[in-house]
């Protein structure tokens, strides 16, 4: 193996650096993924969140329950937090707030479920991008030891065809895997994210009525 990575020339060491990033990102997204609670622990946790908000526990208890509760729901009910903070001192009409609450509370968990796809997608096309830059550099050392020997040494002709087609085999093994990756995750991603919406919404909801009842008094 590790004569096969010399024998493929300078374009290897960016190839393997890739091929880390991908299985790095591939085990960070499958750690996050095993840990995320299941609909019925979501349910659990959103409506504990909303109690404590409806039973007026402060901005700041709020924003150390979901710190507490950490993972997804913990990192988008306390962004959903901050940005309700920050939109209660301006002049907004309560549909407005909705939907702004709304949006970011959406935007925060797909963004959450989606962290780190877009290096795994550009590892996938890249590294196909680097083992042709291998195969051209093979080549081109290939046809300079035609030049150089004529065609009388063929173990020059072989060392540049090689290199060629090693980076070109090793790029594809690599983005071939990762290209699976990214598609599985991003679906998984996007199932997640219409799973969470409606949780989302009712904990917008829990805010919202707060924030009347605080307008009211």
């Amino acid at each position: 193996m590790l004569e096969l990575f010399q024998d493929g020339g300078p374009f290897m060491y960016p190839i393997l650096l890739w091929s880390v990033l991908s299985v790095g990102f591939f085990l960070e997204r499958l750690y996050t993924y095993l840990r995320m609670r299941s609909e019925s622990q979501l349910e659990e946790v959103t409506r504990d969140l909303n109690q404590q908000i409806v039973s007026g526990s402060s901005i700041e208890q709020l924003k150390e329950y979901c710190l507490r509760l950490g993972r997804m729901e913990g990192e988008v009910y306390g962004e959903g937090i901050g940005r309700f903070e920050h939109l209660s001192r301006e002049t907004r009409t309560l549909e407005e707030m909705r939907e702004e609450l709304n949006g970011t509370i959406e935007r925060a968990a797909l963004g959450y479920c989606e962290r780190y796809l877009a290096v795994i997608s550009f590892v996938a096309s890249s590294v196909v991008l680097l083992g042709l830059l291998g195969t051209v550099s093979g080549m081109i050392n290939a046809f300079e030891g035609i030049a150089e020997k004529g065609l009388g040494e063929p173990t020059i002709v072989a060392a540049g065809i090689s290199e060629a087609l090693i980076t070109t085999a090793s790029g594809l093994a690599i983005s071939v895997p990762s290209l699976a990756i990214f598609s599985y995750f991003s679906n998984r991603a996007t199932g997640k994210a219409i799973e969470f919406e409606p949780y989302g919404h009712g904990f917008v909801d829990a805010l919202l009525r707060r924030w009347q009842s605080t307008s009211a008094a």
